[in-house]
């Protein structure tokens, strides 16, 4: 059997998606798609708008026939370390073959090519990497910046502008640190671009602009109809009728809180939090409004509005590092036909398929019952918000029910 890997967030699951699993499918000839999908908190440093078991039926009504949840410290890390926890939870099943994903280019030669001098870092290429640095840029452009002087090549730094190219060159570098077996395949995005706001007339719109148009106007709900598969809409409308979703917003009071708890020593042990971030934030936390404007008063030229994001997520579920490995694949949905490819899983895997949570310390050693310990906590907060906004009961994590279809 041929086993592809998806790694994604699925924030919402929307047309570009189920492109990429018909793709998938039908292109790579995949009999099975396993999608190493966020948690309750993504990428960039927020919380994911629906709770992760909504998100994975979607994608399983959709097509993918095994759901595993990526851990919140490494779903809200920084591209680097998203990509590394995503291809090494695929690459310890020991049965995935290929890793599709999108990206702007379209080609994965130049995103291997950039990969590996970005893995192998010559001297030369840091010096420069120090030099941009020193002169107040961000890392990102800084980065380019030493790529296009090290390479004297502009094509490749103009893919170093993209986020997808981005997160397509951070799942090479992982593939090839790890030495995995597993072939990187990627299809070029269609559509609107990854931080495209604007849902005006495109099937294919990025879920930036699914959430925006949410926000802005939550009652126009048909506009975004098109933009998503019959089955997800029909998800995804349900849960929106039922305020069962969570924005930034709903962090305002809880962040308050934490804030007013930490000081810029203590503060500095969190994760992507650094020494001048943390100083900042002591200086100008009584100015705190809401999550979003205390962003916007934190940005500088030398720091990202994700990265902040980030750091004061981090804060709030008080997570300081990531691990060294991901030492479970937590199954958080699965398709009823998919049995051979579990039975193979659990026959060549060298980490623990969990599938019932309350049963995972029996079988995890001390790294895997911190990170449980971890995600329960940061899901748990989750899940209280949602209950809070919906006055639904509250269920403990160790208490969900896989979604099987």
């Amino acid at each position: 059997m041929k086993i592809a890997g998806i790694i994604a967030e699925y924030n919402p699951f929307h047309n570009g998606h189920l492109y990429q699993l018909k793709y998938t499918r039908e292109i790579l000839h995949a009999d099975y798609i396993i999608v190493a999908m966020s948690g309750d908190y993504v990428q960039r440093g927020t919380p994911a708008l629906l709770p992760k078991h909504t998100r994975a039926e979607m994608a399983l009504r959709c097509g993918a026939d095994l759901i595993l949840e990526l851990p919140p410290s490494f779903s809200s890390a920084s591209a680097e370390f998203f990509a590394k926890g995503g291809v090494q939870l695929l690459d310890c099943l020991h049965v995935v073959d290929i890793l599709c994903f999108g990206s702007e280019c379209g080609s994965v030669s130049p995103l291997l090519e950039l990969a590996e001098l970005l893995t192998k870092e010559p001297e030369e290429y840091l010096k420069y990497l120090r030099s941009f640095l020193s002169e107040g840029m961000s890392f990102p452009a800084a980065r380019a910046q030493a790529v296009l002087k090290y390479s004297q090549n502009e094509h490749l730094q103009t893919i170093l502008s993209s986020p997808n190219n981005i997160l397509g060159i951070e799942y090479c570098k992982a593939i090839l640190r790890l030495n995995s077996s597993i072939h990187p395949c990627t299809l070029k995005r269609r559509g609107a671009g990854y931080h495209d706001t604007s849902l005006d007339s495109q099937e294919n719109p990025s879920a930036s602009a699914i959430r925006t148009q949410l926000l802005s106007s939550p009652d126009s709900l048909t506009k975004m109809k098109i933009s998503m598969p019959e089955e997800s809409f029909s998800i995804f409308d349900n849960a929106i009728q039922a305020g069962s979703f969570i924005t930034e917003r709903d962090l305002d009071l809880l962040l308050h809180y934490r804030l007013l708890e930490e000081t810029s020593a203590s503060m500095e042990h969190f994760l992507d939090m650094s020494t001048d971030l943390a100083k900042r934030i002591e200086k100008q936390k009584n100015k705190y409004e809401n999550f979003s404007s205390f962003v916007t008063l934190l940005k500088t030229k030398e720091i990202t509005q994700t990265r902040i994001q980030r750091a004061l997520l981090h804060l709030l579920l008080n997570i300081k590092d990531i691990p060294e490995t991901i030492p479970y694949a937590r199954v958080l949905g699965f398709k009823k036909d998919s049995t051979p490819l579990l039975k193979e899983i659990k026959k060549k895997s060298s980490i623990p398929l969990v599938t019932k949570l309350a049963d995972a310390p029996a079988v995890l050693d001390s790294n895997g019952i911190k990170l449980l310990n971890e995600t329960c906590f940061s899901s748990n907060v989750y899940h209280s918000i949602l209950c809070q906004k919906t006055g639904s009961p509250f269920v403990h994590e160790l208490e969900k029910q896989l979604i099987i279809i």
